[in-house]
């Protein structure tokens, strides 16, 4: 057999094998991106899992293309991070029965509490958003808080918020105001299904009513203290 023969019967054995790889990472992207709130999550969660394929197509082809790809990606990581927010958070972290006790404490303030678990993917996007949020809005009397309900599973049942693994109730966001839950989301419908949120920022802003509980806390705030806010917020 001549050499354009062998190099022919070599290319059908690869080519099936290479569309096989395909299918198999258009599949875990189906599967891993059914919880990205946005598209731009989507996408980079997309891109992540073709960057791995393609360092298996490169050490396939030649080991030094492979490395020489891992510098490149590592590169990009490191000088071309995803952008998200890092400026100054006003968050308090609660432990344990803490949070059911201050919202108790005091009635006049109110309360935007986040209940996430470290090791959930939503929850860790929503990070950046839920401090940017703090940052802006936060008052004397509209305070934000989180708690890790994987580490305390009673303040999940008390609030009625699943920590398991599959629970689609991570992060779960909820107003407190008089002492009483106002709303949370993502919503648990009458039949006890959860209902989908997409956590962006826009998104909490307009469905928690956020510009009207700014307004509202401030105006029920003495005028030096709301002057005192004003400056912190400018000097940060």
């Amino acid at each position: 057999m001549d050499n354009n023969g062998l190099l022919l019967k070599e290319n059908t054995r690869t080519y099936p094998k290479h569309w096989e790889w395909f299918t198999f990472l258009g599949c875990v992207i189906v599967l891993k991106n059914r919880k990205q709130a946005t598209a731009a999550e989507y996408v980079t969660l997309a891109c992540l899992f073709a960057k791995a394929l393609n360092i298996i197509l490169f050490y396939e082809t030649n080991v030094l293309y492979a490395f020489m790809y891992c510098i490149f990606c590592l590169l990009h990581f490191v000088f071309l991070p995803r952008p998200v927010y890092k400026g100054p958070e006003f968050i308090t972290y609660f432990r344990g029965p803490h949070l059911k006790n201050e919202i108790a404490r005091d009635k006049r303030i109110t309360w935007v509490v986040c209940f996430y678990a470290a090791w959930s993917p939503s929850c860790v996007s929503v990070a950046p958003i839920f401090s940017e949020i703090s940052a802006e809005y936060h008052l004397e009397n509209l305070q934000f808080g989180k708690i890790d309900v994987s580490r305390y599973s009673d303040v999940a049942d008390h609030f009625k918020v699943s920590n398991s693994s599959f629970s689609k109730q991570l992060p779960t966001l909820i107003v407190f105001q008089d002492g009483k839950e106002k709303m949370r989301r993502p919503a648990v419908s009458a039949k006890g299904t959860v209902v989908k949120y997409v956590f962006t920022k826009e998104n909490i802003v307009k469905d928690f009513e956020i510009n009207e509980l700014y307004h509202q806390c401030r105006q029920s705030l003495p005028k030096s203290k709301t002057a005192n806010s004003e400056a912190e917020k400018k000097k940060n």
